[in-house]
């Protein structure tokens, strides 16, 4: 790992760097799963004002950045589900409440670790669950690597032309 490339908690400062990385990781992951048109309509202050909401209160959200030389290419968060989720309607997942609710980086800084790195940084050894697209067969083979599995709940997402999603969970993870 180069000393140019690291993890640290995202701040209020990053939203809008924040904002932009993550609507480009968005459509260079969702390129292909998601019609050219919708992925282009995708409006930038909608990101920034949810990365507002997210780290700029007292109490912050839980979420990291992934940085190269100081700039953010990529993050990752983590939320506590409620038992009566408004966002998916399956049955709580066996691995307790702690959610992965977004990881992403651009695909110029895939590969490098940084992921993993994210990963750890917003999870640790925790038990976990985590939604991902159906067809993102990257992401469901990353997240397999680090002991997640489909626990047979699934979604779909109506505002994004009803992309299928998957629920993938993992026990606590052995200290390494």
């Amino acid at each position: 790992m180069t000393p140019e490339l690291s993890v640290r908690q995202a701040v209020a400062g990053d939203v809008e760097r924040l904002a932009e990385v993550h609507l480009r990781c968005w459509q260079e992951t969702y390129r292909g799963m998601l019609s050219d048109a919708h992925l282009a309509a995708a409006d930038p202050a909608d990101r920034a004002a949810m990365w507002r909401a997210l780290l700029d209160r007292p109490e912050p959200a839980e979420a990291w950045v992934a940085c190269d030389g100081g700039t953010i290419v990529g993050f990752s968060g983590v939320r506590h589900v409620p038992a009566d989720d408004p966002w998916h309607e399956s049955p709580p997942p066996s691995s307790g409440d702690l959610e992965l609710w977004g990881l992403y980086l651009l695909a110029s800084h895939q590969g490098l670790g940084l992921g993993r790195r994210l990963l750890e940084a917003a999870l640790g050894t925790a038990a976990a669950s985590l939604w991902v697209a159906a067809d993102n067969g990257n992401a469901i083979a990353f997240y397999r690597r680090f002991g997640f599995a489909p626990d047979g709940a699934e979604d779909v997402i109506p505002s994004w032309e009803n992309l299928r999603e998957i629920r993938m969970v993992r026990p606590v993870q052995p200290a390494s």
